[in-house]
């Protein structure tokens, strides 16, 4: 029940919000449709993140983890983008160009503005086995 909803013109009862959104009086079935529906707020990116462990060999950097998300990109090929924040400054991070020189088909490079630098490693199936 949401508060502040008044009472039924018809027959004074409590007005009740149901699963359409309109309070509706139980008793006599009056619907009050100039009620404005809230707003609400939506976080479309909140099933799509994961934290990543580090995997590398340096031992102070064993327990951090950072956060790598997906977001909707119109350039990429596939439209979906890997955004990972910087494990230093928790800033998001750009993917650095592949060359194809000397890179392995599941690393991928990112660098944030203040020049910080990680690999993404990638399993088979295209899960992420962690961060160096």
């Amino acid at each position: 029940m949401v508060a502040g909803l008044g009472a039924c013109p018809r027959d004074g009862t409590r007005l009740r919000v149901q699963a359409d959104g309109y309070p509706n009086c139980i008793h006599c079935g009056y619907e009050d449709y100039t009620y404005t529906l809230p707003k609400r707020r939506r976080d479309n990116a909140a099933g799509l993140m994961a934290q990543i462990r580090y995997i590398g060999f340096a031992a102070h950097l064993m327990d951090l983890t950072i956060t790598v998300r997906a977001k909707r990109h119109q350039q990429s090929t596939s439209g979906i983008v890997t955004v990972p924040s910087c494990p230093w400054d928790n800033k998001d991070m750009k993917a650095v160009p592949r060359n194809g020189f000397g890179k392995e088909k599941d690393e991928r490079t990112y660098r944030c503005g203040r020049r910080h630098k990680i690999i993404l490693l990638s399993s088979a199936n295209g899960d992420w086995r962690g961060w160096m």
